[in-house]
């Protein structure tokens, strides 16, 4: 309970600066000054899932991030790492759902095909439904058709095999399972080869020079959750995400993508691409 009461009093007090910052301009003037020193760069986010109450204000944070930044697929990106060129003249934009819901197929897909978005899905592999036909199933997790039909239209990556943070307490054997057991189970069901992975869990000790090292040999790209933008010079393995969920005010989603939060996670993102070199 006590873990409860301080969750929901930091996400109030977030909320609270969120709309001070809104009202007094500062998300607006960070984003300028983003566009200003920054750019080519692009803006990867990430939320994770989307209930069916939370889809008139998840449409309207797409349309907000619409009047901002241009749509990114796989191809852009390897287009930006080779040339520093982006599609448009806007900023891009990555969006990405961790983990692997339904909702992810059911919900999200076909709203973000309504206004033109591409997905990046990180799929935790046992959190799935693995039944060839699977029976209807209270699973919260996305059955392989529905994965093999949402690889057509988006992207699809690994987010390791059972949703576990990479720390430097996981003995090789369960690292190698998780790193590329997961690449090997994917790559199966998708019929190819999947270049993509995405860290489970933001805090520092959920990242491992070990981890780092595997997943270096065998994958093109991978996402981290310490908020920054990506520009050219950026690791491809050290691509940071800024966290927005579903149920986040449009106040706290131009907050977290002011700037301020990026400054706010410098000394920690440091360390870990340090670490993660």
């Amino acid at each position: 309970m006590p873990t409860s009461i301080h969750s929901r009093s930091g996400s109030s007090l977030k909320r609270r600066v969120a709309a001070i910052c809104d009202f007094a301009g500062l998300n607006r003037l960070g984003l300028a000054a983003q566009k200003r020193f920054l750019s080519p760069y692009i803006r990867a986010v990430n939320y994770h899932e989307v209930r069916p109450d939370q889809v008139v204000l998840f449409e309207e944070h797409l349309r907000y991030l619409l009047e901002i930044y241009d749509n990114i697929n796989f191809s852009d990106l390897d287009r930006f790492f080779k040339s520093g060129e982006l599609p448009g003249s806007r900023p891009g934009l990555i969006i990405s759902f961790d983990d692997g819901y339904r909702s992810h197929f059911e919900i999200v897909a076909p709203i973000l095909e309504k206004y033109g978005l591409t997905g990046w899905f990180f799929v935790a592999v046992d959190e799935m439904n693995l039944a060839t036909n699977p029976p209807e199933s209270s699973s919260n997790g996305m059955d392989q058709q529905q994965m093999i039909a949402l690889d057509q239209r988006h992207q699809i990556g690994s987010h390791t095999q059972t949703h576990r943070r990479l720390t430097k307490q996981v003995d090789h054997a369960e690292m190698v399972s998780e790193i590329f057991g997961s690449k090997k189970h994917l790559g199966a069901i998708l019929g190819r080869d999947v270049e993509l992975f995405c860290w489970v869990g933001g805090e520092e000790p959920s990242y491992s020079k070990e981890a780092a090292d595997l997943i270096r040999k065998g994958y093109r790209y991978a996402f981290m959750t310490n908020s920054c933008p990506i520009t050219s010079a950026t690791s491809p393995l050290q691509l940071q995400r800024t966290n927005i969920e579903a149920s986040f005010p449009l106040s706290q989603v131009r907050f977290q993508l002011s700037g301020l939060m990026d400054l706010f996670y410098l000394r920690k993102r440091r360390r870990v691409n340090r670490l993660t070199a």
